[in-house]
């Protein structure tokens, strides 16, 4: 038995490895032709729903990331605005526009802690400098220079 081209819904790709696998054991079953379709079918539909959760569930946990930003004694409230314009400022100053577009992309960039980063980078490059600490005494050096 030999199988004409499977369809498969526009956007969703089948791995040719696997469309040869299932032509295999479908033959030794003796599936024909419109039931092996239906079967593609079935994963097509299984696929995107799988892919479908996937994109929810990184929505929603972008979603409690800027919540939990937003309730932060420190950064969120009636800082919350300004916070983000500072994040924001920092990668917007060092990022390029493939960082920003995974940051936006996946959610990552409301993850508390990059934001976090991000703000405190914000903020010292509004300051003049950037004070550095630690044992020695500290000195006034540039963002620019406490990056090299």
């Amino acid at each position: 038995m030999e199988y004409t081209d499977f369809t498969v819904p526009e956007g969703l790709e089948m791995d040719a490895e696997v469309l040869t696998n299932f032509k295999g054991i479908a033959k030794e079953l003796g599936i024909p032709q419109e039931a092996a379709q239906k079967l593609i079918d079935l994963q097509a539909s299984l696929e995107t729903k799988r892919s479908a959760a996937a994109e929810q569930a990184q929505a929603e946990q972008a979603q409690q990331w800027a919540a939990q930003i937003k309730a932060d004694k420190e950064l969120g409230g009636e800082n919350y605005s300004k916070t983000v314009e500072t994040a924001v400022k920092a990668i917007e100053q060092y990022g390029s526009p493939e960082l920003r577009s995974l940051l936006n992309e996946t959610g990552i960039g409301n993850h508390p802690e990059l934001v976090k980063f991000c703000h405190r980078i914000g903020k010292a490059l509004s300051e003049d400098g950037l004070v550095m600490g630690g044992t020695q005494s500290a000195r006034e050096m540039s963002i620019v220079d406490a990056f090299k």
